[in-house]
C-alpha cells in the first residue's frame, strides 16, 4: 500500500509539473509566436461557452479532487487514472486561484483552445470508460 502511495505521488508530481512546464514554454514564453497550433487564451470559463461563478468553480474541483481521493482509496480508479484526474483538477484549480483564469495555448482548427491539464482529464475519464466497457464485455461473456 505504501509503496503503490508513493508511487501515485510521484505520477502526480511528474503530470504537475509537465502542465507547468508547457505553460511556461508556450504561454509565458510566447513561443508560441513561432509555432502555428499555439494560441494563448486566459480562459476565465469552464469551457468555452460556459461561465460560472469562481466560488462554484473553486467548490465543484475541492468536490471532484475528494471524490478521485475517494476512488482511489476505495482501488475503483488505478494511480493512472488518479493521477491524470487529480492533475488536471488540481493545476487548473490552483491557475483559477493564483492568476484568476486558466491559461491555455493548444489550438487545432475549430476545436476549443485547451491546455495539457485538459488533455490529462480527458485521457483519465477515456481510460477509466474503456475500462469500464471491456469490464461489462467480460462480464456479459461469463453470464449464463
Amino acid at each position: 500500500m505504501k509503496k503503490r502511495r508513493i508511487i501515485t505521488l510521484l505520477l502526480c508530481i511528474l503530470l504537475i509539473w509537465i502542465d507547468q512546464l508547457t505553460k511556461y514554454f508556450f504561454y509565458d514564453l510566447e513561443i508560441w509566436n513561432q509555432i502555428f497550433f499555439l494560441e494563448p487564451l486566459l480562459n476565465d470559463w469552464i469551457s468555452r461557452w460556459m461561465s460560472m461563478p469562481m466560488v462554484a468553480i473553486l467548490c465543484v474541483s475541492i468536490a471532484c479532487v475528494w471524490l478521485f481521493i475517494y476512488l482511489f482509496h476505495q482501488k475503483y480508479i488505478t494511480t493512472v487514472e488518479f493521477a491524470l484526474l487529480f492533475a488536471w483538477t488540481v493545476w487548473n484549480l490552483i491557475d483559477r486561484i493564483y492568476l484568476g483564469w486558466v491559461r491555455d495555448f493548444l489550438s487545432f482548427g475549430s476545436f476549443p483552445v485547451f491546455n495539457i491539464a485538459d488533455s490529462f482529464l480527458t485521457c483519465g475519464v477515456a481510460w477509466i470508460c474503456i475500462k469500464e466497457i471491456f469490464h461489462l464485455q467480460k462480464k456479459k461473456k461469463n453470464l449464463p
